[in-house]
């Protein structure tokens, strides 16, 4: 069954969206602070945050549609609203990332269409700091009170 695979999948999608929206901020905000010059690597830093954002919330959207948590949610949503896993995985993972994802490609998007480098940096850094946040608070992390998965997930 192809499930468990993308489980993994987007677990491993998880850690390469983190880092390469780590690094984009770090360019991001250093060249706003430095007020450098936007290079074609900052571009290339930006579109692979966003198409590997992209391509982990279409992961999320199959596994949301086959996911035995939160089908069974969806079932008996009176009962299983009590759980907070149950929610978490129905209703707040699922809204949060897509929000994140919507507001990070805006914020790609805008950035793509500034003119001036330092105002290029400047509209990466807030979109892209507003969708970590919400990707932060979104993650399943193993010290989370809604929903407690493992750093790393094996088959």
């Amino acid at each position: 069954m192809i499930y468990p695979i993308l489980l993994v999948v987007h677990n491993t999608l998880r850690w390469l969206v983190f880092g390469s929206l780590l690094a984009s901020l770090g360019g991001s905000y250093w060249g706003w602070v430095k007020n450098s010059t936007y290079r074609p690597f900052d571009q290339t830093l930006r579109v692979v945050a966003t198409s590997l954002a992209h391509t982990q919330l279409l992961v999320g959207f199959y596994l949301y549609a086959k996911s035995p948590i939160v089908s069974y949610y969806w079932k008996f949503s009176p009962d299983a609203s009590q759980s907070p896993e149950f929610r978490f995985f129905a209703l707040i993972h699922i809204s949060l990332m897509i929000v994140s994802v919507v507001i990070m490609t805006i914020g790609s998007s805008k950035a793509k269409r500034q003119r001036l480098a330092q105002q290029k940096f400047k509209t990466t850094a807030l979109y892209f700091t507003i969708s970590l946040l919400l990707i932060l608070v979104a993650i399943p992390w193993p010290f989370s009170p809604l929903a407690a998965r493992p750093w790393l997930r094996s088959f």
